[in-house]
């Protein structure tokens, strides 16, 4: 019997690899595909689109009356966040939600994103949506770093800033102050490698946000895209950007009327696939989030019992009350 040389085995176990890999690839772009042209059927736009710039967001009004209270999305979230505090405060005001670029329903950005791209994002819609000032911002997580800066570029259109378990610029300070060069190369080339992963469905497959066994289709219709997951990376990428951008900004108006709600767990900070990871910084997120409100004479800070990273889905009750004694105060002065 002839044998087949060794180098020519390997050559031909590379080839029948490669091909497999190839043959993968298609698949799964082709399952992507299929299942993004079916949630667009499924899950069609509840609200309206307002153009940014040459994108559109997808934002969500209910309610009339003044001031506005807009709410900012986490990392993840979207327009549909935080539905039952909104709904209920919609009773007494205008209220407003959205779908930061990439997210939701809105179009996707570009590969390099800083918060305050995002904030002139915010301003935008706002302006084309025909919401006027004053305005609330209440943000959850990262998106804490949006309304913030827009506060400080815009201190006359903001009447009150109420902080569900968000980050803020001294939060990000120290993170960049405890992280090395390497260690951010590498959040930034894990984050980014999210984007070819949703592009052949493979994010699909793993489900690390769990959304399968919650029977969520509408949240991961959401995320499990490569405009999502380019957002996300956009994110880590601008993140020096970001920096630059707090540090040229004015500092927070210092009588802004100023709610920070801190969760009583850091449960829903992370994907599910991803819980028993060691998030950095937990110990000190509560002192932040406290020394952030004494930055206004009229700051007040609170933990909110039985709430998780996500306030406005785990408690929406204490959001409501949060807002409604904001509305009550600023009417009153």
């Amino acid at each position: 019997m002839r044998l087949i040389p060794r180098s020519r085995r390997v050559r031909r176990a590379l080839a029948i690899a490669a091909i497999a890999l190839i043959v993968l690839v298609c698949v799964g772009a082709v399952y992507q595909a299929i299942s993004v042209r079916r949630e667009r059927a499924q899950f069609p736009p509840p609200g309206r689109f307002v153009g940014v710039g040459g994108r559109r967001l997808h934002v969500i009004c209910a309610g009339a009356g003044s001031p506005a209270v807009i709410f900012e999305p986490s990392m993840f979230g979207g327009s549909m966040s935080s539905r039952l505090a909104r709904e209920e405060i919609a009773r007494h005001t205008r209220v407003c939600s959205y779908d930061r670029m990439g997210m939701g329903w809105s179009d996707g950005g570009p590969s390099v994103i800083s918060i305050g791209l995002l904030a002139t994002d915010l301003e935008r819609m706002l302006a084309g949506a025909g919401v006027p000032p004053p305005y609330v911002l209440v943000p959850s997580s990262i998106g804490g770093l949006t309304a913030e800066l827009f506060a400080r570029r815009h201190p006359d259109q903001v009447a009150g800033l109420i902080l569900l378990d968000a980050a803020q610029s001294d939060g990000l300070a120290r993170l960049m102050s405890l992280t090395s060069g390497f260690q951010r190369t590498a959040a930034s080339l894990a984050a980014c490698l999210q984007k070819p992963a949703a592009s052949i469905g493979l994010l699909r497959v793993i489900d690390p946000w769990g959304f399968r066994a919650r029977g969520d289709a509408r949240a991961a219709a959401s995320l499990y895209r490569p405009e999502a997951m380019n957002t996300f990376c956009g994110m880590v990428r601008g993140l020096s950007a970001t920096v630059t951008e707090f540090a040229s900004a004015p500092p927070l108006r210092p009588d802004v009327p100023l709610t920070v709600l801190s969760a009583e767990t850091t449960d829903a900070l992370l994907p599910a696939a991803l819980a028993s990871y060691r998030v950095p910084m937990v110990e000190e997120r509560l002192p932040l989030a406290q020394a952030f409100s004494r930055r206004s004479t009229r700051g007040q800070w609170r933990v909110v019992p039985g709430s998780n990273h996500l306030i406005g889905n785990s408690q929406p009750q204490a959001v409501v009350d949060a807002v409604l004694e904001m509305l009550r105060q600023i009417r009153g002065s």
